[in-house]
């Protein structure tokens, strides 16, 4: 894969979102609310203006860089030590930013059992997940997965905005559309023999006792091959050794075409959810308030998707939404398996 190609915002456009945030976060917005008032949703003219750079990345691309979002970071204050223990104060500006910017390209949510339901995600390192594959860990690389693979309603794009990143730690992106696999590994992946559960940041949410559903590691969708991977929480449904195999080539594939993205703070990466996957380099962590920090928010803008998908359960995770996201819903609302759709 190529360098990336970095889109610039406008500064007019930049000076308009930066003032429009300012006045919402004056009047009490944090990134986890400023979804829910439909007042506080960007007016037309700035949201058109925004689509012609911060627009979803083409299928062929599979993800976009975008600079020049965000206002000053001097007043976000050190890394937390832990995804919870955040000031969201200090970050509202750019937690408020985030969350409007995303609500562009669709509906944003979260997860019942992920960071207390948040829609605005804290990715930074957390004593004690150092050599986990979650977004908390550190001295081990975080191995190339989709978001939230064991989940039907998994987002379609993800968004991964920049607040510190001093020693220039990598994120890694690797498209399905890129990979060098024989026929005959494509066609035991497109089998649903394998189950994917959920990842350690769930606790002890997920239900991996519940019955397990076949799925497909890739399929054919409308503009090209897409994917569903996370080799870390994948369960074999199958002992048959081609299969296992095939499984294991495919992230030899990802390794031979994958690129290393390091994220400037500021920097807003946005991610096709089934045609990339991405994960991170090792790095030490320091624990000192200035170690990595990134945002993270999921989307939803439904695409064409294995219909065998409809019928699984999820591991019984809910998604939450905002009221302005789920009709006639409040606050922080949760659905199963089915979306209602912004509006």
């Amino acid at each position: 894969m190529s360098l990336p190609q970095i889109d610039y915002v406008p500064g007019e456009t930049a000076i308009q979102l930066q003032e429009a945030v300012r006045s919402r976060v004056a009047a009490g917005a944090l990134g986890n609310t400023v979804l829910s008032r439909p007042e506080w949703q960007l007016p037309g003219p700035l949201r058109a203006a925004l689509g012609t750079t911060v627009a979803l990345p083409c299928p062929s691309r599979g993800y976009r860089m975008v600079r020049g979002l965000f206002g000053s970071l001097d007043a976000v204050g050190p890394t937390p030590a832990h995804w919870s223990q955040d000031a969201p104060r200090e970050t509202a500006e750019f937690d408020v930013t985030l969350a409007l910017v995303a609500e562009t390209l669709g509906a944003v949510f979260g997860w019942a059992d992920q960071q207390d339901g948040r829609l605005v995600h804290n990715i930074l390192p957390s004593k004690g997940c150092e050599d986990m594959q979650i977004g908390a860990s550190s001295v081990v690389p975080l191995a190339w997965h989709t978001e939230d693979g064991f989940h039907p309603e998994r987002a379609d794009f993800l968004l991964l905005a920049c607040v510190r990143n001093p020693d220039g730690v990598g994120s890694r992106l690797a498209s399905i559309r890129d990979v060098a696999l024989d026929p005959a590994d494509l066609a035991r992946l497109r089998e649903p023999s394998v189950t994917i559960e959920p990842d350690d940041s769930y606790g002890d949410h997920g239900a991996p006792r519940m019955p397990s559903h076949g799925m497909a590691t890739v399929w054919d969708g409308p503009d090209g091959l897409c994917v569903r991977y996370d080799p870390s929480y994948t369960r074999f449904l199958t002992e048959e050794k081609e299969v296992i195999r095939s499984l294991e080539r495919l992230g030899d594939a990802f390794e031979e075409c994958g690129a290393v993205i390091s994220m400037s703070p500021g920097d807003l990466l946005v991610i096709d959810n089934d045609v990339m996957v991405h994960g991170r380099v090792s790095f030490r962590p320091r624990y000192d308030g200035t170690d990595r920090w990134l945002k993270r928010v999921l989307v939803r803008a439904p695409r064409s998707r294995p219909e065998s998908e409809a019928h699984e359960h999820g591991f019984g995770q809910e998604r939450v939404f905002s009221s302005a996201a789920v009709r006639g819903a409040g606050t922080g609302a949760r659905t199963g398996g089915s979306a209602h759709p912004a509006g």
